[in-house]
């Protein structure tokens, strides 16, 4: 329960802190490119966070859940390294 709250509390810090990043909507873009460079710039940077906050988060949280599962069939890797348990699965996965 211990490591459920230190995820769960990142998850919300990541989410708390990249809402600021989605709050305009794409077609917005078109229109206000004749308002400045600066401003559509900005707009263009709120696009792509759009795309790729989602992306991240589900392939995190993917990875998280990867990784407690490879440790409950592995107990004895218990103080490992997150790097080194991401070498252990690769290795077990080329070994099958």
């Amino acid at each position: 329960m211990k490591t459920f709250g230190k995820y769960l509390l990142s998850f919300t810090l990541i989410l708390i802190a990249t809402t600021a990043f989605g709050q305009s909507c794409p077609m917005c873009k078109e229109s206000m490119t004749a308002a400045g460079a600066k401003l559509s710039e900005g707009f263009y940077y709120s696009i792509l966070s759009m795309f790729f906050l989602p992306i991240s988060l589900i392939g995190g949280g993917t990875f998280v859940v990867m990784k407690n599962t490879w440790l409950k069939d592995h107990p004895e890797a218990a103080e490992y390294s997150t790097v080194r348990i991401v070498a252990a699965m690769i290795r077990e996965k080329r070994g099958r």
